[in-house]
């Protein structure tokens, strides 16, 4: 249903083709890095760019890295996870909410399924303090 009022709204108005409209994009603001100086001091904090990802493997790969940033400035509570395909669109959609103004979300599922984990995982990853 949404590829097809996508195509029903945006083809001939925009002059796009089906493959320009029907995309797998996954999008993420947290692809960009903090820059630091030689000494390891930080100069400038990444910018929240909320932007297209060039691969599904290239954003797996900077959540990784994210979860190893996590897990090395909160050794005790480390946390050892799988980011597998739908682990990373739920970390994807919970960094979104965490880092839009008033944003809520309700995480629905069984117990040990990770909803608290990758909300701790959002939560670094935004920048937010965590207790």
């Amino acid at each position: 249903m949404l590829d097809k009022t996508t195509k029903d709204k945006f083809r001939e108005p925009l002059g796009f083709e089906d493959e320009q409209l029907l995309t797998q994009y996954l999008f993420a603001d947290f692809m960009r890095d903090d820059i630091y100086d030689d000494n390891e001091e930080l100069v400038e904090e990444a910018p929240y760019v909320y932007e297209a990802c060039p691969s599904t493997e290239y954003i797996k790969k900077r959540a990784n890295e994210r979860l190893a940033q996590y897990n090395e400035k909160y050794p005790n509570k480390k946390m050892d996870l799988v980011i597998f395909d739908d682990a990373l669109y739920h970390l994807l959609r919970l960094t979104r909410v965490i880092n839009s103004p008033s944003g809520h979300a309700m995480l629905v599922g069984v117990g040990g399924s990770g909803k608290q984990s990758l909300t701790r995982l959002a939560a670094s990853i935004a920048k937010h303090f965590q207790f």
